[in-house]
């Protein structure tokens, strides 16, 4: 047995078909659609935030590179000024000590002076005594 559709199960199936369209239609397709939509605005959302975020580091960044400059231009400056003082430290240390043995030198110096003052002065006062053993020596020649 053969079936023959008759228009009036051409037009039910075509009613159902179309009532079955907009059932999902409206069930399934526009909420399916309404979250893809959603979800690639968030991405696109997302994606601008990291372009944001990736601004704001570089700047970040560069923030902090001026800031180790800085720092390291100050840890210079101190670094100098401390070499400074410690020089400036050392030659008024020597300066001191220069002057203390300069002050021992002429101090000895004028101690050799009255050594040979008194050793000339001695040698003078015995000048005699050496003459006479120096004749008596030579007569025993």
């Amino acid at each position: 047995m053969t079936i023959i559709p008759t228009p009036w199960v051409m037009a039910l199936v075509f009613v159902v078909f179309l009532v079955l369209v907009y059932l999902l239609n409206r069930i399934l397709y526009k909420p399916l659609l309404g979250f893809m939509d959603t979800r690639d605005a968030s991405i696109k959302k997302d994606g601008e935030g990291i372009e944001g975020n990736t601004a704001d580091i570089k700047a970040l960044q560069k923030e902090a590179n001026e800031i180790l400059q800085n720092a390291r231009a100050e840890a210079a400056l101190i670094k100098n000024k401390a070499q400074d003082s410690a020089k400036q430290t050392a030659e008024m240390k020597i300066s001191q000590k220069k002057d203390e043995l300069a002050q021992k030198y002429s101090a000895f110096v004028v101690g050799l002076e009255e050594e040979k003052a008194r050793l000339k002065a001695s040698l003078e006062s015995e000048i005699p005594l050496f003459k006479e053993s120096l004749k008596v020596k030579l007569e025993k020649l």
